[in-house]
């Protein structure tokens, strides 16, 4: 197997998660670097000849910090992983195991994803299958898999959310296949970086820019989108929204 690099954008809201999520990915021999950018501008003293650490010189955002890790990655195969989630040994070599040429972006499936308010010991590795979806599911962006050349750079603009939406977006246009992984769980501690209320205004500018560059005119009389805090469905032009609050 090719070798992986794994990007991993925080703000160090929980570094115990944090380091326990690097120690596991330490231990998989076909990961031979771990980007972490680090958006807390803290730095990081974890001794470890895997850890390549960028201190940029403000918190870049999600989207951003993403299209910086990708450019850094010294490898083909590329996993972006939130820093809020538990990991089993070997996670990402046994995922890359099952990725083929013809598939676009791997993320997740939402029914494997166990949320937690507490530090769990890592899960047991289950039997992973990778499965074709038509569009994006809840939780897909909690950790993603992928090919270097089927990243499309996400617009700069887009600081938190979307960011997978725009994957998806970009690979389908190319023709090139979405899957999701299932058979494998993974724990979520939660949204530490992008729950905050005050981030509200931002949602809400990512939200009107994604739409902007990727609707067309037929879009506006028939679509169906997954946003950012709900389930938009246009008929004729009309808009039907329901709302809930999204985990990503």
């Amino acid at each position: 197997m090719n070798l992986i690099s794994v990007v991993i954008p925080t703000l160090q809201k929980n570094k115990e998660l944090l380091l326990n999520l690097i120690k596991m990915l330490e231990k998989d021999s076909n990961v031979s670097e771990i980007i972490v950018i680090d958006n807390s501008l803290k730095g990081l003293d974890y001794p470890s000849d895997k850890i390549k650490l960028i201190t940029p010189p403000a918190n870049l955002f999600v989207n951003p910090s993403w299209n910086l890790g990708v450019k850094s990655a010294a490898n083909d195969n590329v996993a972006i992983l939130n820093d809020d989630i538990t990991v089993p040994e070997n996670f990402c070599s046994s995922i890359f195991e099952k990725i083929t040429d013809d598939m676009g972006i791997v993320g997740y499936n939402i029914d494997y994803v166990k949320e937690t308010q507490e530090i769990l010991p890592s899960p047991q590795a289950g039997e992973i299958n990778l499965v074709e979806i038509p569009n994006r599911c809840m939780g897909w962006g909690i950790a993603l898999f992928f090919n270097k050349s089927n990243y499309i750079e996400i617009p700069d603009d887009l600081k938190i959310f979307y960011g997978d939406d725009w994957l998806i977006y970009q690979n389908k246009k190319r023709k090139k296949k979405i899957y999701s992984v299932s058979g494998q769980e993974i724990y979520h501690y939660g949204s530490l970086s992008s729950a905050s209320s005050s981030l509200n205004e931002i949602a809400k500018n990512d939200e009107k820019l994604y739409k902007k560059l990727t609707r067309n005119w037929k879009n506006r009389l028939f679509s169906f989108d997954l946003l950012y805090k709900g389930i938009v469905i246009t008929i004729l032009g009309i808009k039907f929204s329901f709302h809930y609050e999204k985990k990503h």
